[in-house]
């Protein structure tokens, strides 16, 4: 496998507030088990995405996608991981990185909760 795949989620000073993303984890990595799936955190949790990035590039990955546990582009998405992906690129040369739009702007997405909330 020569690609990461990480679901970046924000993180959260309460416990419970992560279930929901590892169970998204759990569910996501059993479904593609071709896939080198991980769990990381923009803050206050570890593993962090800087964390994740360096452990599995030292293990001979380049190519990394990040699909952001986001409901919408923020301030987080527009100004810190832009930031914190240009020191990773600077850390490490070699890097390719994508970062896929977040899921609450995803039309799949929007459908669905529209039909939970009917």
């Amino acid at each position: 496998m020569t690609q990461a795949h990480i679901l970046l989620a924000h993180g959260s000073r309460n416990a419970d507030w992560r279930r929901p993303f590892e169970c998204i984890a759990a569910r996501f990595g059993e479904r593609h088990p071709e896939r080198r799936v991980f769990l990381c955190y923009l803050e206050m949790w570890a593993p962090d995405l800087q964390e994740t990035i360096a452990r599995t590039y030292a293990e001979g990955v380049r190519e990394f996608r990040i699909s952001p546990l986001f409901w919408s582009s923020g301030r987080h998405l527009q100004e810190d991981l832009p930031r914190l992906l240009g020191e990773l690129e600077q850390r490490f040369p070699a890097i390719r990185i994508s970062v896929d739009e977040p899921l609450g702007e995803r039309e799949p997405v929007l459908a669905a909760v529209l039909d939970v909330l009917a």
